[in-house]
C-alpha cells in the first residue's frame, strides 16, 4: 500500500517533501521503531481520543512516551478517553488497522502535539500500513504542526528502552 491516499493528498497540498522508509511488517509503534532501526523518540505516534461530546482529538507524541491523560484533561478541561478500535477503522478508512498516521488534519481531526517532538532532527510517522514510515525533516514537521495546539502531555515509558545507537539508521544509510 505505501502511503495512505488521504495522507499523500494532504502532504502534496501542503507542499511537504518527504521520503518513504520501508521496513519489515510490524505492528505497534515501539516495535516499528525497532524494526525500522530508528530511535523511538523520532517516531511520532498518533493516538485518537475523544471527549464526552464525541469531539475527536489526535494526540501526536513520541513513540517512547505515554499520554498523561490527567494532563490532557486539564488542558482541554474535558474528560478525554481512548477511541474504540472500530471507530478508528471508520475514521482512518484508507489505513490498515493500527497504522494511524500522526496527521489528524488530513482526516479533519483536531490535533495536539507534544513539544518534545521539536527536539529531533527528523520525525517519522506511520504512512497508513505496517510496512512504511514517512520521514519528515524537522522544519517540514513544524510547518505541518504550526497552527496546532501543543503542550507537554506525555512522559517516557519506563518499560521501553532506547534502541542501542549501533542499530539506529543514520542519514547516510538511507
Amino acid at each position: 500500500m505505501g502511503v495512505a491516499a488521504t495522507v499523500e493528498k494532504y502532504l502534496k497540498a501542503k507542499q511537504i517533501d518527504f521520503t518513504l522508509l520501508e521496513h519489515d511488517y510490524c505492528e505497534g509503534s515501539y516495535n516499528t521503531a525497532r524494526v525500522a532501526r530508528i530511535d523511538d523518540h523520532c517516531l511520532a505516534k498518533g493516538v485518537l481520543l475523544r471527549d464526552e461530546d464525541f469531539h475527536y482529538t489526535l494526540c501526536v507524541l513520541p513513540t517512547r512516551n505515554k499520554i498523561l491523560r490527567h494532563t490532557l484533561n486539564q488542558i482541554f478541561d474535558r474528560h478525554m478517553e481512548l477511541v474504540e478500535e472500530e471507530e478508528l477503522t471508520e475514521i482512518f478508512k484508507d489505513c490498515a488497522e493500527g497504522a494511524i498516521p500522526a496527521l489528524g488534519e488530513a482526516y479533519g481531526i483536531d490535533v495536539i502535539w507534544d513539544e518534545e517532538l521539536m527536539g529531533v532532527e527528523e520525525v517519522y510517522i506511520e504512512a497508513g500500513d505496517h510496512r512504511h514510515l514517512i520521514r519528515l525533516k524537522q522544519p517540514d514537521f513544524a510547518q505541518l504542526m504550526q497552527d496546532k495546539l501543543h503542550d507537554h502531555f506525555s512522559a517516557e515509558r519506563t518499560r521501553h528502552s532506547t534502541l542501542p545507537k549501533k542499530y539506529i539508521r543514520h542519514e547516510y544509510e538511507l
